[in-house]
């Protein structure tokens, strides 16, 4: 317990030392070209309401976020009349939720596997260059869902307590609506635990789902449901399965993965995971990790933030190939960073498309991240087998009319 206690203190201390230097960095420069969007939307939250900024026109953007952050908006014009800046306010919010993550990572892992490989991945999830450079520099909430995710499966699986682990999930896809392909594995799982447990994790769900959403939705249903839910990224897309597209020359393929193919990522990624944890319950945090994990590999979308998205859950699947991703994801974030601001020292990032060397970069955080799915999916897989095999070898066989056990020995 005391080595517990210690490993713990010892990611707090760890996170809490990047969080202090995040939040400097928040302050000390202005970020990407996002701040001035959410300088945007925080005036049209202001003028409009959270709900009312769906009807909005802005010149060269258009409000694309969940219901959840016109509220979340509001608490950030609070701190604006106090003297913070939005920028600075979102990127604080989004470093604390970086603190929490690495004790979430330490929290699920320490119940799965030893206590050190625990420590070592929320230490590397507090420090991480990608967590750094996103939630510390460029001014976006991809942290806070992601936080969210996981502190949905740790409520639900860890700490028996389905209700707040429905309101953590809702909260996330309130924020983004990346974390939808989470839900059915979640789901599952607390459809095994029980109907009681199924009933207050959906209903917890589906209530603070309808009180963010649900305004959002009957007054300003048609640009909530374009702007939001069908809303395809942005059209730098130079990784992923789009940039071997673009080296192929198969404009074909890029259509059908940003068209019609998106959905069927979505199925895949919501799907594939959920089986896996009706298979073995147990299976649910890596399960959650290979959800995020995947959505990201097949996403015809990319913006630099993205990269947040399956950082910590790729330490639910396996330490080394996320340790990998966590350094090469942030090799390409500092090389687009450091390009879009002309070099160290940082201060106002202005965005353009990707040197060839950035591309290449990017491709081989691309490549670790395929081998995180790839290790996921192999782990699963292999994980259900063993059950199936044991479950088998204590089947009853008949012999001679006489019932009795395959397994010699036992």
């Amino acid at each position: 317990m005391v080595r517990v206690s210690r490993a713990r203190n010892l990611v707090l201390a760890v996170a809490g030392l990047a969080l202090v230097f995040k939040v400097m960095m928040a302050i000390r420069t202005y970020g990407t070209g996002d701040v001035g969007r959410w300088q945007d939307f925080a005036d049209g939250v202001r003028s409009s309401g959270p709900v009312g900024v769906y009807g909005l026109v802005w010149p060269n953007s258009f409000y694309n976020h969940p219901p959840a952050i016109g509220y979340f908006l509001q608490f950030v014009n609070l701190m604006s009349d106090l003297g913070m800046g939005v920028g600075t306010t979102i990127r604080i919010v989004s470093s604390a939720a970086d603190v929490a993550t690495s004790v979430i990572v330490f929290e699920l892992l320490r119940r799965r596997g030893p206590v050190l490989t625990a420590t070592l991945a929320g230490i590397l999830v507090g420090a991480s260059p990608v967590l750094f450079t996103v939630s510390g520099f460029h001014g976006n909430t991809d942290p806070i869902f992601t936080m969210l995710t996981l502190l949905s499966v740790w409520l639900l699986a860890d700490r028996d307590r389905p209700v707040l682990g429905g309101i953590a999930m809702a909260l996330a896809l309130g924020i983004k609506i990346v974390p939808v392909v989470a839900v059915p594995a979640l789901l599952v799982y607390a459809a095994g635990r029980g109907t009681k447990v199924l009933w207050q994790y959906a209903g917890s769900l589906a209530a603070v789902f309808l009180i963010t959403w649900g305004p959002a939705l009957a007054l300003q249903g048609r640009n909530v449901i374009a702007d939001v839910i069908f809303y395809k990224g942005s059209d730098l897309r130079q990784w992923g399965l789009i940039q071997i597209a673009h080296w192929w020359g198969d404009p074909g393929w890029e259509w059908f993965l940003i068209g019609p193919g998106r959905f069927v990522v979505l199925v895949i990624c919501c799907g594939v995971p959920a089986y896996f944890v009706w298979r073995r319950p147990s299976l649910l945090a890596p399960a959650v990790g290979l959800s995020l994990a995947a959505f990201l590999l097949l996403s015809p979308a990319f913006g630099v933030q993205y990269a947040v998205w399956p950082l910590a859950g790729a330490y639910l699947i396996g330490f080394t190939s996320a340790t990998l991703y966590n350094f090469a994801a942030g090799a390409m974030l500092f090389a687009i960073y450091n390009g879009w601001n002309g070099g160290l020292p940082w201060n106002r990032a202005r965005a353009t498309r990707y040197t060839p060397t950035e591309v290449l970069i990017g491709m081989a955080a691309w490549g670790a991240l395929l081998l995180v799915t790839v290790i996921g999916v192999r782990m699963l897989i292999s994980m259900t087998r063993r059950d199936a095999l044991a479950i088998a070898e204590d089947l009853p066989t008949v012999t001679n009319g006489k019932v009795s056990t395959a397994s010699p020995g036992r």
